[in-house]
């Protein structure tokens, strides 16, 4: 990492929003640079509960053999559907490509010892959506690993390129019952905040209304894509900057810029 880096962070407070689980890795990049974080999660993630959700997922896995095209789109997603995966596929099928939306999420997969076929620098989903073998899926199956309730755009757009899409949702997101105290209990003014999703923007615009904290909507805010900024914008947020994507590298680019 470049010394101006080092000396754009020496010092900041920045405050992270990453569920516990995730946010390890960014926050020690961060301090390794001199700067002060915080993480308060905005973001909680739990397995599905319900029987009849269960039972779908089930369902899918066991017909994973008959798949052509797997796609995880978060670390998570990755966590919970290789596990089920392994309970019900001790040695996995040949025939499946595995694709994962963001280099975080890649990284997961091979850590789990399964090639996955990357979808370009941005890692993002239309990014993916722009693979040439994607755009004509007559009959395919495709399966969608992800928490319930994700976007629509990749599995509404490959439908349309005639593939049969089936979602496996294997998680959901809440928003931590603890986040707002936390945030109120949060006595400093940050030089910036992070997010890494645009559920955890909602999540964290909803506790800074609810204690009404308003002062941190004047915080630069760094964001994981063009999507996620604007919509920061327009939820009050007056400095706002979009990475290529939710990756370390360049959520940590981009945090540069901000301070530059």
């Amino acid at each position: 990492m470049s010394d101006l880096t080092s000396d754009l962070l020496q010092g900041k407070r920045i405050l992270s929003t990453r569920p516990t689980q995730q946010a390890d890795n960014w926050c020690a990049l961060l301090r390794s640079l001199g700067a002060q974080v915080d993480n308060i999660p905005m973001l909680g993630i739990e397995p599905i509960e319900d029987q009849a959700a269960i039972q779908a997922l089930k369902n899918s896995i066991l017909d994973f053999d008959q798949t052509d095209v797997a796609i995880f789109v978060s670390q998570n997603a990755v966590r919970y559907g290789i596990d089920w995966l392994e309970d019900y596929w001790p040695q996995f099928p040949q025939g499946p490509r595995f694709l994962a939306i963001g280099a975080a999420t890649a990284s997961a997969l091979e850590k789990r010892g399964i090639p996955c076929e990357q979808s370009g620098n941005t890692m993002n989903s239309e990014e993916l959506l722009r693979l040439p073998w994607l755009q004509q899926l007559d009959g395919k199956r495709v399966l969608i690993f992800r928490g319930s309730g994700g976007r629509p755009l990749i599995g509404d757009t490959l439908s349309d390129r005639g593939a049969r899409v089936t979602y496996c949702e294997l998680y959901r997101r809440v928003l931590p019952p603890e986040a707002a105290t936390s945030l109120a209990e949060y006595k400093f003014q940050p030089d910036i905040i992070s997010v890494h999703s645009g559920e955890t923007l909602d999540n964290l615009v909803t506790c800074i209304r609810q204690i009404n904290r308003n002062t941190l909507f004047e915080t630069a805010l760094i964001c994981p894509s063009i999507r996620v900024a604007t919509r920061a914008n327009e939820l009050g947020f007056a400095h706002c900057y979009s990475a290529l994507n939710a990756g370390d590298n360049a959520m940590l680019e981009t945090l540069r810029k901000a301070l530059g």
